[in-house]
């Protein structure tokens, strides 16, 4: 185990040494609900729940790692959801977070563990989606309060409020500005309508068979290209790792 722990890493250079470096900074758990993780249940990392339950986790990116790939009226943009970060170009902080996210090469930088999240694969892709974020708490150091976007029941495994915390000190916490950033692009996507734009725009990639000839399948084409990217790069990143 000392020998395991002596291979951690506080700033992964991948996908799979991230997910791993935080998986023990998390205890094995996802970091919303605290149910431990499938595999490391198998493998003895963490005991079995009473009651049997467990969450399959997933490695999430507050700045997701797709960012680096695609560029969007020029600026770098998460290929998945091209809307999503518009609006950091107007929020100051979001620019010395892109610069130091995307200092290493290869943006390798994105990897690290102020910028990894431990989620339960529902979770994710709500964080992912834009249909959940983290408001911090008001004197009280990494504590968050779990919004869920409008007009959204909140699901009886989210609960409104959560502490991170760092079972090993060397491996440190996501980075409170990340969150920050990213809970504010979420509530302006959600006065704007941009998130509904994102909805809409998912259905019709599931029910268009054909483009239209006039372009107005043009947002529809650009978007799913650029899913369709960011999903082989993610691939590609997993088989490698």
């Amino acid at each position: 185990m000392e020998e395991c722990r002596q291979d951690l890493q506080r700033t992964p250079r991948n996908h799979t040494n991230a997910k791993a470096s935080a998986l023990v900074r998390d205890n094995y758990r996802c970091m919303v609900t605290g149910v431990p993780d499938l595999d490391a249940m198998s493998l003895n990392l963490t005991p079995s729940t009473p009651d049997g339950n467990f969450a399959v986790t997933q490695c999430s990116h507050i700045f997701p790692d797709a960012l680096g790939n695609v560029e969007i009226d020029g600026s770098t943009a998460k290929a998945s959801s091209p809307f999503t970060w518009k609006p950091l170009q107007e929020y100051e902080a979001a620019t010395d977070i892109s610069t130091e996210l995307g200092s290493a090469s290869q943006g390798a930088n994105l990897h690290r563990l102020e910028n990894i999240l431990t989620l339960d694969m529902k979770i994710h892709h709500l964080f992912d989606t834009m249909k959940m974020w983290f408001e911090a708490v008001e004197g009280q150091p990494n504590c968050y309060n779990i919004e869920l976007a409008p007009n959204m029941a909140r699901p009886f495994f989210i609960p409104r409020r959560v502490q991170f915390l760092s079972h090993h000190p060397e491996l440190p916490l996501p980075s409170p500005r990340y969150p920050e950033v990213h809970a504010a692009c979420c509530r302006i996507a959600h006065m704007s309508g941009a998130a509904d734009y994102l909805d809409l725009i998912y259905r019709h990639m599931d029910e268009l068979k054909v483009l239209a000839n006039n372009g107005a399948s043009a947002d529809v084409l650009s978007f799913a290209l650029h899913r369709r990217l960011a999903v082989v790069e993610h691939g590609k990143r997993q088989e490698s790792g």
